[in-house]
């Protein structure tokens, strides 16, 4: 037997699924997450799942993980120190930034710039300077590059960003800079632009590249500490690591680009959506993944996730290509608190694995989320199967103390309207990514996952007047399910910067063979022939005028891009149209700005099997009935508690029902109802009367 293992850590639980090569079988595993050494929850989830399936280390083939290592380093500025090395009269680059303040109009009377990822005084300058099209106007003064690394070097300073002007065009002093600084001070970790970011913008690069470098020394660390437990347990197989494009890479090519797997775990739920909600024929779905810290949410349309080639985590501007997610802080964790006016307020702080919500019986004093549903009857007294009983009346007390009595409210109010804030902030981040993209989210199915994410759908969709929703087979561990799904990926993108009635045409010919050989070059070293290899080209355009460009895709059906420009050119009108509700075709030119090649090294992808029919019913799945807190007309009502079929059910299920299995809860509304399809997906449909 040979079984792929897919590994997603997050803040509160770390989630195994194991993938059977030959049959297709999936199992899921699931454990606390530590937060200290994830590392050891990573090697627990292994030791677990292969215990639950009988098999060895030698029966594994390939391990898969997502992680928010490189996330929450960034969020909590616990990158390495660093330095960074610029052309002379850039020291201030990083201050100066952009002109441009987020919020509405009046915010730069309180807007503070984002914090130095580099101090002033670890930037150093050196002369050598390139012109825009990559020409040599002065040479590199390799002797300031040397001093420059002495220097770093006796600090202490373990890693250097370089990031000089116009390296994107021609790499060559920022080459030379790296070959210097290594052979003064071996030891560090190099980060240069043009390997990082081969684009214009220098803010953006250099920051971006500052990102990169500072988290080399912390993702090596990690990597390693991965592998080395791995081995230990005598797993041999290749470690691939999810990145925010929806990809994944080795271990070895992450610890390059580490900012690549900025958005590494919420990525792997998305590619997990769009696969598994493609083989039910619903290819146009919002995902929301609720974990115990957080939200994330999604746009997938045509069945292909929505990707931006920069975004923000926190206040960063990161050059990178991520799957277009916004987060919320609202998790099954997430605390509920009252503000110094009384107004009630949930998250972004949470409770997280330890001590975790009241109800855990660990310590934690913060009412949260879970201990919210626990109070209402939204989830029984037990999660995993059992393993973790929950103390209903420690929930209770706690809501009553922090919030209900604070307020003048029964704790049922109080715990219900802790629920509807987390539902009414959950909507407006899908609304983020839907709306605000000119999309209509009723036109939408809500794929939610998460080990929370059954219990919040059908209120989200009522919020937003959805009438669709899937949830999957294993929904709490759905984001360790699109590790499996997932190809390694490359990306390489040459700015040059083209107005479409004066082409260059044999130039943008040439930079497309070299982006294609780099990105063949980088997928052979992760273990790729030609013939596993899949290509895409792309050029980012804009019309003369505009700051920012649009991605849209460039054919290459003869190995040549020179006879689809014209055709691409069109295309970028049809597109700009779609996003922003008007073109300029034939009244403005369009500049191209960017070429770019994006690779796929071929993996396997699982097989979603028919579960074909049954004569099962929903009545020979009920388990017991549970006192479920509804409205305040309605107040508790017996509620039926489901066990969640393994196989389809030939015939539906009216809520208010609850539904329960080893990873999560699902809660059907009134006005909801449920069934199930052939892969074993429940599908809740809001009835011709609408949620409740």
């Amino acid at each position: 037997m040979s079984w792929r293992i897919g590994i997603d850590t997050g803040g509160t639980f770390t989630d195994v699924v194991a993938l059977n090569d030959v049959t297709g079988e999936e199992i899921v595993f699931k454990t606390s997450s530590i937060p200290d050494d994830p590392s050891r929850a990573f090697l627990a989830g292994i030791e677990g799942v292969l215990a639950e399936i009988g098999a060895s280390a030698s029966d594994v083939t390939m391990l898969l993980h997502g992680t928010t290592v490189a996330t929450n380093a960034v969020l909590e500025a616990k990158y390495s120190r660093l330095g960074l090395i610029v052309t002379n009269g850039y020291r201030d680059m990083l201050e100066v930034a952009r002109q441009n303040v987020p919020g509405e109009f009046g915010a730069i009377t309180w807007w503070i710039k984002p914090t130095r990822v580099v101090p002033l005084e670890l930037v150093r300058e050196v002369e050598g300077r390139l012109n825009y099209r990559g020409e040599e106007l002065r040479p590199l003064n390799e002797q300031q590059i040397r001093l420059a690394a002495r220097e770093y070097r006796d600090l202490g300073v373990k890693a250097i960003a370089v990031s000089f002007l116009h390296s994107y065009q021609n790499p060559v002093h920022e080459e030379r800079a790296r070959d210097i600084i290594l052979e003064e001070y071996p030891e560090c970790f190099v980060s240069i632009s043009a390997d990082v970011i081969r684009e214009y913008r220098e803010y953006e690069r250099t920051l971006t590249t500052c990102l990169n470098t500072g988290l080399m020394p912390l993702l090596s660390t990690y990597l390693d500490r991965l592998g080395d437990r791995a081995q230990g347990a005598g797993i041999e197989a290749p470690l691939y690591v999810m990145k925010s494009s929806g990809g994944v890479a080795t271990a070895n090519e992450l610890i390059k680009r580490p900012i690549a797997a900025s958005l590494s775990g919420p990525a792997a739920g998305v590619i997990a959506a769009a696969a598994i909600s493609g083989a039910a024929g619903i290819h146009d779905v919002l995902t929301l993944d609720m974990g115990g810290t957080s939200t994330d949410m999604a746009l997938i349309e045509g069945g292909i996730p929505r990707l931006l080639t920069e975004g923000k985590i926190d206040i960063y501007d990161i050059k990178a290509p991520m799957i277009d997610m916004t987060t919320v802080g609202a998790g099954g964790g997430s605390i509920a608190w009252l503000s110094g006016s009384k107004a009630l307020r949930v998250g972004p702080q949470s409770a997280g694995a330890f001590p975790g919500p009241v109800c855990y019986g660990r310590g934690g004093q913060e009412p949260t989320i879970t201990d919210a549903n626990l109070v209402l009857g939204r989830i029984p007294p037990y999660l995993l199967g059992g393993s973790i009983p929950l103390d209903r009346q420690a929930a209770y007390e706690a809501i009553k103390t922090k919030i209900a009595e604070p307020l003048g409210l029964s704790v049922e109010k109080a715990a219900a309207g802790i629920l509807e804030i987390a539902t009414q902030n959950i909507a407006a981040g899908i609304r983020v990514v839907s709306v605000r993209r000119g999309r209509d989210p009723r036109n939408y199915a809500l794929f939610a996952f998460g080990g929370a994410g059954g219990l919040m759908a059908s209120p989200v969709a009522n919020a937003l007047d959805m009438s669709r929703i899937l949830i999957p087979t294993a929904p709490g561990a759905t984001a360790a399910a699109g590790l499996l799904y997932s190809d390694v990926r490359v990306d390489h993108v040459i700015t040059d910067v083209q107005l479409e009635d004066a082409l260059d045409v044999e130039r943008l010919n040439d930079e497309f063979l070299q982006l294609r050989d780099r990105v063949i070059q980088d997928l052979g070293r992760q273990g790729f022939d030609r013939k596993g290899i899949r290509l895409q080209a792309f050029l980012d355009m804009r019309y003369v005028g505009q700051a920012f460009e649009i991605r849209v895709s460039l054919p290459i059906p003869d190995g040549s891009i020179a006879g689809s420009l014209a055709s691409t050119i069109k295309d970028f009108h049809a597109v700009h149209e779609d996003q922003y509700g008007y073109s300029y075709e034939n009244k403005t030119l369009v500049e191209i700005v960017n070429i770019g090649v994006t690779g796929f090294g071929l993996l396997a992808p699982p097989r979603q099997n028919s579960k074909g029919s049954s004569n099962l019913r929903w009545s020979d799945l009920l388990k017991s009935t549970l006192p479920m807190y509804l409205n305040d007309a309605s107040g508790f009502v017996d509620c039926p508690v489901y066990e969640r079929p393994k196989e389809p059910i030939s015939d539906s299920l009216a809520g208010p029902a609850v539904i329960e299995q080893y990873d999560t809860t699902t809660v059907v509304e009134p006005g909801w109802v449920v069934t199930v399809n052939e892969f074993g997906h429940l599908l809740l449909t809001r009835n011709a009367k609408g949620g409740s």
